[in-house]
């Protein structure tokens, strides 16, 4: 058989909060490591996204380090890199399970015989994940972790480097003000996710000015307004879509969801009621008002995942075309936030890590 999925970590009880160290030591090729958190609901009533139950995902090596993101990053980057949403329900009813599967993918696609994780490359890698069940689901009370990964078996690649997706940058912002990232300049640039989430903001309340410029304004490969940006931008992926299943009450409910731009919703409920979806213009939540309690499944379709917004180099699946920012002195990244900016706003990078 050309591939396999490899155990990494087996089920194992995540209810305390901690971090989890696992030593990558396999003498196989990984194409994907997935990580599977399971959250059993103790209430009906949700508090916030599932994703955000895992505040840090990362591969180090020693003081390497070779992968890093919190749970809704890895969840936007896998949509973009992929074009795929979940592909199973979001449940925020009681003792049901919030199951959250997130791709860490180290290529352009699944098994990428360029492109993939060699941990012989390395002296002692480890994969560290930062979890904590009450940051999201309805107050989970119980908790599973599971790792896996996709790996070459009979099929043995020679790839010549990795995708590293990494968390660069994080700040508060500050209303009706520019901001500056000095970007880095030390491989192949592939993507830059401008994450920007706040309660029913959309992407473009909290961003509406975006710039890069090269060697102190010597070059300006990027100077756009946010919805254009957007706009030029959103037309290369589909819709995000995802199933949410939840208790609705009598009066209002907030409701988490992943799409945060342009949301359409269709609730289907067990009962003759009509809830009235009070449409959040965006920031990931919907807030459903019912006139009794009843079971419902909402259809969500809508654009910009965790409120990331993708800056995409050349043609995705050339490697020659990617952004060579190492021929750059100085890459700057300037956002101005508009009035309405809350919460952070961070900055991920994907770039190609050669061997």
């Amino acid at each position: 058989m050309n591939y396999r999925k490899a155990t990494i970590y087996s089920r194992t009880d995540a209810t305390t909060a901690k971090t989890e160290s696992i030593d990558l030591d396999l003498t196989d090729i990984i194409s994907r490591l997935q990580v599977r958190f399971e959250g059993i609901n103790s209430t009906h009533v949700p508090t916030a996204h599932p994703a955000k139950q895992i505040s840090k995902m990362e591969i180090v090596d020693g003081s390497d380090v070779l992968f890093s993101m919190n749970g809704m990053e890895t969840e936007a980057m896998d949509f973009y890199d992929t074009d795929k949403s979940r592909s199973y329900e979001i449940d925020y009813r009681d003792n049901m399970f919030t199951e959250l599967v997130m791709n860490m993918n180290f290529g352009r696609r699944l098994f990428d015989p360029l492109l993939a994780f060699d941990c012989g490359r390395f002296k002692n890698p480890q994969l560290k994940i930062t979890h904590d069940k009450a940051l999201g689901g309805s107050l989970p009370d119980a908790a599973y972790l599971t790792v896996t990964a996709d790996v070459f078996d009979e099929k043995m690649p020679s790839p010549m480097g990795f995708l590293l997706n990494k968390e660069f940058n994080s700040y508060t912002p500050v209303a009706s003000s520019y901001k500056t990232v000095d970007m880095p300049d030390d491989y192949l640039l592939r993507k830059i996710l401008i994450k920007a989430l706040y309660s029913t903001n959309t992407w473009t309340d909290n961003i509406d000015e975006v710039r890069l410029d090269e060697n102190n304004l010597k070059r300006i490969p990027l100077d756009s307004e946010g919805f254009l940006l957007l706009s030029s931008i959103l037309n290369r992926h589909p819709l995000y879509d995802e199933i949410v299943v939840f208790y609705t009450l009598i009066g209002s409910k907030t409701v988490y969801v992943t799409p945060c731009e342009y949301p359409a919703v269709s609730v289907n409920q067990s009962s003759s009621t009509v809830a009235y979806v009070a449409g959040e213009r965006g920031g990931g939540s919907q807030v459903i008002t019912d006139t009794e309690a009843t079971l419902a499944r909402m259809l969500v379709k809508g654009r910009i995942p965790h409120g990331c917004l993708p800056i995409e180099f050349g043609d995705q699946q050339d490697l020659n075309d990617w952004y060579d920012i190492t021929k750059i002195k100085d890459l700057n990244l300037r956002l101005h936030h508009a009035s309405g900016i809350g919460g952070t706003v961070e900055i991920v990078t994907q770039q190609l890590r050669k061997y």
